[in-house]
């Protein structure tokens, strides 16, 4: 650990406890409305929050010119993200879903940074690739896999969502050189607010001023919070210190998703998906050595 990255390490320390309690508030917000009412007002959040930051940090908006395609196939995958994420806690365990995608999804990011990086591969790193599918066999049950188990389960949007946000990643690591990782956030999350409108179109655009307290306590937790906030340090770390050592810091949201699942839903862990989320912890840390 490097002493001039230990801010860098604080911040994704608390942005990754952020994400891990943003799934058990997912579900809460999953019981108020379906997905497809609810991702655009989460990125306009977002962008609120991003402006309000630039303002306080003094930083221009900057248009991705250079890296205007890198900006816009991150932008489509967090909107598919976001909905596999919605969609997962709405209909499975939350706690599950905070174990399954930032456990598979690091393995899936180290894959593709030997694909795009030409990353070096090494035998511990071959080892943790082992390690991390057994871990993931045994977060997703699949010996009791069948079609409508895991689309009923959540799991498969839990899954898609771990391969997507591989993909986010590593077009944020790409645009490093051309854009603050705030100016990222920013353009990523008012395209994708675009991008959102046809695909998921708001059936009321007031319904959800109807909610309750409880509502907007969590959805601005999971808008303002985990993704103004959270993901944003995490794409601060990705274009400092590269995808696969970001991604391994994704570690921290099981324990955090389980226990906050666990304290507040009163979800009941699996041992399964106790011993799969070490192993594909262990996976990780193997990895990232």
């Amino acid at each position: 650990m490097k002493l001039k990255n230990i801010h860098l390490y604080f911040i994704m320390v608390a942005g990754m406890i952020t994400w891990g309690v943003s799934w058990p508030a997912a579900k809460v917000v999953g019981r108020y409305g379906d997905p497809n009412d609810l991702i655009v007002w989460r990125f306009v959040l977002a962008i609120l929050t991003m402006l309000i930051i630039m303002k306080v940090l003094n930083i221009q908006l900057k248009f991705p010119q250079k890296s205007l395609k890198h900006v816009i196939a991150a932008s489509v995958l967090i909107v598919f993200y976001n909905f596999n994420y919605l969609k997962g806690t709405q209909i499975g365990l939350s706690s599950l879903g905070g174990v399954i995608v930032p456990t598979i999804s690091p393995l899936c990011t180290y894959i593709l940074t030997i694909l795009f990086f030409n990353k070096q591969s090494h035998l511990k790193e071959i080892v943790g690739l082992l390690v991390g599918s057994f871990g993931g066999i045994l977060l997703i049950r699949a010996w009791e896999i069948n079609v409508e188990n895991i689309v009923s389960s959540g799991n498969l949007y839990f899954l898609l969502g771990a391969f997507l946000w591989s993909g986010v990643t590593i077009f944020a690591q790409k645009t490093n050189e051309d854009l603050h990782p705030i100016n990222f956030s920013f353009w990523i999350y008012g395209l994708a607010m675009l991008i959102a409108l046809p695909i998921f179109p708001l059936d009321s655009i007031t319904a959800i001023f109807q909610y309750d307290i409880l509502f907007w306590g969590n959805f601005v937790l999971i808008s303002v919070v985990a993704l103004g906030l959270g993901t944003t340090a995490y794409f601060i770390t990705t274009m400092r210190l590269g995808s696969d050592k970001a991604s391994s810091f994704m570690f921290i949201v099981p324990f955090s998703a389980v226990l906050s699942a666990s304290f507040f839903l009163g979800e009941a862990i699996a041992v399964t998906t106790i011993i799969g989320g070490l192993l594909s912890t262990t996976a990780v840390y193997l990895i990232n050595k």
